[in-house]
């Protein structure tokens, strides 16, 4: 009986192991999104999009709601980097594919 118990009780601590080391892999594989008050982008969009340092959300090149220095990076940089569509130029993936983008 004892030894089912020492048994059972490393392979508790082994499986508590193994579930703190995988949430942590997760957590550090899960894009950290730069504002909290909005939803990461649908689905990732084609060319080339524009950040700004201090911005939370990235834009079409030529949008006009783009504040500062921008820089062209590719969209799924910018997921990883954790902006967030533009809810004026980039409507539909700020949306969920709900609205009808520019």
């Amino acid at each position: 009986m004892a030894r089912r118990v020492w048994i059972a009780s490393g392979a508790a601590l082994v499986l508590a192991a193994l579930l703190v080391a995988g949430s942590a892999a997760l957590s550090r594989t899960l894009a950290q999104l730069r504002t909290g008050h909005a939803r990461p982008a649908a689905y990732v969009p084609d060319g080339a999009i524009a950040v700004t340092a201090m911005g939370k959300t990235f834009h079409r090149p030529q949008c006009s709601f783009i504040h500062g220095p921008a820089r062209a990076i590719s969209p799924a940089e910018a997921i990883r980097e954790g902006y967030t569509p533009c809810i004026r130029c980039l409507k539909k993936l700020a949306l969920g594919g709900a609205g009808a983008g520019r």
